[in-house]
Formats: C-alpha cells, sequence, structure tokens
C-alpha cells in the first residue's frame, strides 16, 4: 500500500495540487485551501504536535503516512518534505482509501 500512496502524493505534486513543508501546508490549513495533511512518521515531536494542533484547529484530517519515512515521501514528491498538504478533493480521497486503517491521526 505504501508504494500506491507514495504514488499518489507524486501524481498530486506533478498536477501542482500539493503544498509541500511544514509552513507551507500550516498556510494552507489557516486559509482552508488544504483538504488533508499528510506527514512522514519521522517528523519531529514537535512538528508533530504542531501539524496536529493546527490541523484540529481549523479542522483538517491529518495522517500519518505509517511505513513511510522522510526520505521515502521526499523522494515520492520531488522534494524534501516530511509534511505535505493536498488541496484537491480528487487526489484526497484515493490517498486516504489506500491508507491502513490505523493512520487516521486527527
Amino acid at each position: 500500500m505504501k508504494d500506491k500512496v507514495c504514488t499518489l502524493l507524486g501524481f498530486a505534486a506533478k498536477a501542482g495540487v500539493l503544498k509541500f513543508g511544514f509552513a507551507s501546508s500550516m498556510e494552507a490549513v489557516k486559509a482552508k485551501r488544504a483538504k488533508a495533511v499528510f506527514f512522514a512518521f519521522d517528523i519531529s515531536a514537535k512538528s508533530r504536535k504542531e501539524v496536529l494542533f493546527f490541523c484540529a484547529k481549523y479542522g483538517i484530517k491529518a495522517y500519518e503516512l505509517c511505513g513511510i519515512d522522510i526520505e521515502t515521501l521526499s523522494k515520492a514528491i520531488g522534494r524534501k518534505s516530511g509534511v505535505v498538504a493536498v488541496t484537491d478533493d480528487n487526489f484526497k480521497t484515493p490517498i486516504i482509501n489506500n491508507l491502513t486503517s490505523d493512520t487516521e491521526v486527527v
């Protein structure tokens, strides 16, 4: 499943509906443009806490990508990043459908 999720995130990046990095992703969350936020399992505890806080505050679901580290996520999307925000429902839904049931965080 993680290969499929990485592929879908790569397609979202190429389609221009992905915000890369913590700052850009949280900016999209605050502006209510983000449909979902995904983060690698090995981001720092501080970043994880802040992602969860902002997503809860603005009513956006955040998902931990179990089995996908920062390096794997970065390779999939073509840019170094541990946190990404999807801004399109047409990409959000298939990504979520391919996650394992224990990955939802918020």
